[in-house]
């Protein structure tokens, strides 16, 4: 199975105003580049299993999702230049209150240095399932 998308099958899944395509990149709202997709596909296959998904159809739907994800990310770094983004974990209405927090294994250990910003927290997802590993016990003997 294969299991890859290009930039412009990208910007054809996507051709409803999700996304602003063009060539440059202005302050205001950054338009996204060719560059900029290809990264996001990059980033995108480094934490992707496609063995999980039953044939190339469903695959790629998955990779476009996980690819435009990645994308929104830059797009939220720039606007935010590069402010750390937090996960929500609690909402208000009239009060306007938010609640945001870091998950637990980011915050603990050698891993909170890369916490404290957007980037440090992208570079740990990418990480992570590098990081993490199965531990499965099998019955059995030796023989001398």
């Amino acid at each position: 199975m294969s299991c890859t998308i290009t930039s412009a099958e990208f910007k054809t899944y996507f051709d409803r105003g999700q996304f602003t395509y063009g060539s440059t990149v202005p302050y205001v709202y950054p338009e996204i580049r060719d560059t900029d997709i290809t990264s996001a596909i990059a980033e995108a296959l480094a934490s992707f299993n496609p063995g999980l998904y039953p044939d190339d159809a469903k695959c790629k739907q998955a990779l476009y999702y996980l690819t435009a994800h990645y994308l929104q990310l830059d797009l939220n770094a720039v606007e935010s230049r590069g402010q750390s983004a937090y996960i929500q974990t609690s909402r208000s209405a009239d009060g306007v209150s938010e609640s945001v927090s870091i998950p637990d294994w980011m915050n603990n250990g050698e891993f909170a240095f890369f916490a404290a910003t957007y980037y440090g927290q992208k570079y740990l997802m990418l990480s992570k399932p590098y990081l993490d590993g199965a531990v499965f016990s099998v019955s059995g003997g030796t023989h001398p």
